[in-house]
């Protein structure tokens, strides 16, 4: 019975952690085209008026959807390392948002639309809950609820 709980809390946070990856792919297209502008500036590119959809700013684009999908790949695999390095991305997110209330507030200049930094805050604000979920999870049962104890290989240590 406890196998099938911890299964089914991993499952939950699979299916949490690639819906927030999935709204994060949809939110960069978004912005890709209602104002490639944001993408231009943070990359640091001259603004070219012909062309609205700058070559680098697609290719950093079809880049990132590609690390979001190996990611996507490393969480339906359980992989220990992506626990951690999603844990701590997560939890740092936090410094987010006292940056965009610093920002907003003129402490801090901001080259983005307020809607921006906003949703920027928003995604911080719900990546700062799964992160907390997920030190709720390792707590109770280990990385990606798969139990605390680490599986070995069965009567290796054993001499006969």
């Amino acid at each position: 019975m406890n196998d099938l709980y911890h299964l089914a809390r991993a499952r939950r946070l699979e299916s949490v952690i690639i819906a927030f990856f999935v709204a994060c792919v949809l939110f960069a297209l978004g912005v890709y085209i209602v104002d490639p502008s944001i993408y231009t500036k943070t990359l640091l590119l001259e603004p070219s008026p012909a062309d609205r959809y700058p070559y680098p700013v697609t290719l950093f684009l079809v880049c990132l959807v590609v690390f979001i999908a190996i990611l996507s790949v490393g969480v339906v695999r359980h992989w220990r390392w992506l626990f951690w390095l999603l844990l701590v991305a997560f939890g740092f997110s936090v410094l987010q948002i006292p940056a965009t209330i610093l920002q907003l507030t003129g402490f801090l200049p901001d080259p983005t639309p307020v809607w921006y930094s906003l949703l920027r805050m928003g995604i911080a604000i719900i990546e700062m809950g799964i992160a907390v979920w997920m030190v709720q999870i390792y707590r109770h049962a280990g990385v990606w609820a798969m139990d605390k104890k680490k599986k070995t290989g069965g009567d290796l240590g054993r001499v006969r």
